[in-house]
């Protein structure tokens, strides 16, 4: 690889890293996306693409949960997939180096959440003195000319120095070890699976994933059928299943605060709103930081609606300011109705009346929590890994789109989402939340999601999951293979399915993604390179 190629590549990755416009910035980490990227710079979009679908799977349902993320999704993405374009490294040990290289890259976000700190304790200095440009460039420039520092150049010196030895290392490997690492990369995909049902589904949906697994196997149906069945399963469900929602199971944390007095005369306008929303989305986890996670993103987003209730008096002003550099942390998506109610609740403050700041805190506070609930469920946990997924065969097969159209699909639709729930808060006030959560039908969108979920999932994984013995039992004509002569007489993919529902079962015992990482490693190498797992002899 040369240098312009890592440099450039780095410079994707930290584009990718930004984590700028909300509803985009996830996809814009996924190794689907960014393998097209990596393709067009070593011109083989197609095999990049095929690298990217393999890799994809892992990382279906990785929420950054806490403003957290055990993984760099993005790094275990252009990593693998440029050593494979520019080095020739195989298949297999591409998606088993995914797993070493998203682990340690992530450690460089640790680091830049600890840093970011410094920005919020900038903000609360600009704050003192109303310098809202001075906010401007803590919440949205210094963070990311520091991840110049942090991210790109670490990323370019890696691909220039690093990727050619990898691919030389990895080829010089004994047959045994490339076996134990193939087994790897066949059982590697379990983890994403399993991540994904565990986060989505409640255990009595586990048939529909079953079912999707199986279908899949024994009759090969493509994508766009096997979506078909599953909304029409979905649809069935929802529709005839018992109604056991608990609706009001969703409100038991919700904030037990009075509605605002109203008044028909309104100082903020419908611009205002779509403008507190746009600078959310942008900034939303930019500056996400340990200490107050996505406080200075919210302050960002209602400067100028505080701006233009309280800029004629710099102490109201100043107190606004400060009001909202307190800690935050939801899900953007379905969270943006909070910043729809506050508007309200500050625009009711500064037409004089008596809204405390206790009031406005305790929407914040009170909200943030449910709402972060069903936003990653409903978005991150469903709507991202389902379309997503439903695109990984094209790209297995080489399709550039494959990698494209997920990115603006997901991101519109939940582009869309925000900017409705921020307006909804605007306009009803805290009615909307609590009418929002104490609603049964929220409910029962999340169990159609499920049920779809996780027949696609079933579906997906009998396509990237492959566990096979090559074991075979003597006998006085041929050897009788286990694989083929008993469990794929069972059921075929057997070991395959029990594979992703032992990491489902461990993760559903309290287990961590990381410690099953590591424990699919160890029990990948050590099967595969004792011969115990891995393909079957060629004829």
């Amino acid at each position: 690889m040369d240098f312009w190629q890592a440099l450039l590549l780095g410079g994707v990755y930290w584009l990718a890293n930004i984590e700028m416009m909300y509803t985009f910035y996830w996809q814009m980490m996924d190794p689907l996306f960014l393998s097209v990227f990596v393709g067009l710079l070593f011109g083989n979009v197609p095999q990049a693409m095929i690298v990217g679908a393999y890799i994809q799977p892992m990382y279906l349902a990785f929420l950054g949960a806490g403003g957290t993320a055990a993984v760099d999704k993005a790094a275990a993405g252009i990593i693998p997939t440029a050593a494979v374009l520019s080095s020739g490294l195989p298949m297999e040990a591409a998606v088993a180096l995914a797993v070493p290289v998203g682990l340690l890259m992530a450690q460089l976000h640790t680091v830049r959440r600890i840093v970011a700190a410094t920005w919020v304790h900038m903000a609360d200095g600009y704050a003192k003195t109303c310098n809202t440009r001075g906010i401007y460039l803590a919440g949205l420039v210094y963070h990311n000319l520091f991840k110049i520092v942090l991210l790109w150049l670490p990323m370019t010196l890696i691909l220039y120095f690093g990727t050619d030895f990898t691919a030389s290392l990895i080829q010089s490997l004994p047959a045994w070890l490339l076996n134990g690492l193939s087994v790897v990369s066949g059982l590697l995909p379990a983890m994403g699976f399993a991540m994904t049902v565990n986060v989505i589904g409640r255990p009595q949906f586990l048939p529909f994933f079953i079912g999707g697994f199986f279908l899949t196997q024994y009759t090969g149906v493509g994508m766009i059928p096997l979506a078909l069945i599953g909304l029409f399963l979905a649809y069935l469900h929802f529709n005839y299943a018992k109604d056991d929602s608990g609706a009001d199971s969703l409100a038991d944390d919700g904030p037990e605060t009075s509605e605002p007095s109203t008044t028909s005369a309104r100082l903020l306008t419908k611009k205002d709103v779509t403008r507190t929303y746009l600078l959310w989305w942008y900034a939303c986890e930019q500056s996400n930081s340990f200490e107050r996670l996505q406080t200075l993103a919210f302050c960002v987003s209602l400067l100028p609606v505080l701006k233009k209730l309280y800029g004629h008096d710099s102490a109201l002003f100043s107190q606004a300011i400060d009001r909202h550099l307190t800690f935050f942390n939801t899900e953007g998506i379905w969270g943006a109705l909070i910043h729809g109610i506050v508007l309200a609740m500050e625009e009711q403050r500064a037409m004089g009346l008596p809204v405390a700041d206790e009031a406005i805190q305790g929407i914040k506070v009170g909200l943030m929590g449910p709402l972060a609930g069903i936003g990653d469920t409903i978005d991150g946990s469903t709507i991202h890994p389902l379309i997503t997924a439903a695109f990984i065969p094209a790209a297995a097969a080489g399709h550039w789109w494959a990698g494209i159209l997920p990115f603006f699909l997901i991101g519109l639709i939940e582009f869309a989402e925000g900017l409705y729930f921020c307006h909804l808060g605007f306009q009803t006030g805290t009615r909307a939340a609590l009418s929002l959560l104490q609603s049964g039908q929220i409910r029962k969108i999340i169990t159609f999601a499920s049920v779809l979920g996780l027949f696609m999932m079933g579906g997906l994984s009998a396509s990237f999951v492959s566990v096979q013995t090559p074991l075979a039992i003597p006998t006085a004509a041929d050897p009788m293979y286990i694989q083929t002569g008993i469990l794929d007489a069972i059921a075929p993919g057997l070991l395959s399915i029990s594979a992703v529902f032992a990491v489902y079962t461990y993760l559903k015992r309290g287990g961590t993604m990381l410690k099953a990482t590591f424990y699919i490693l160890g029990i990948g190498l050590v099967l595969g390179s004792l011969g115990i797992l891995g393909a079957l002899p060629v004829a």
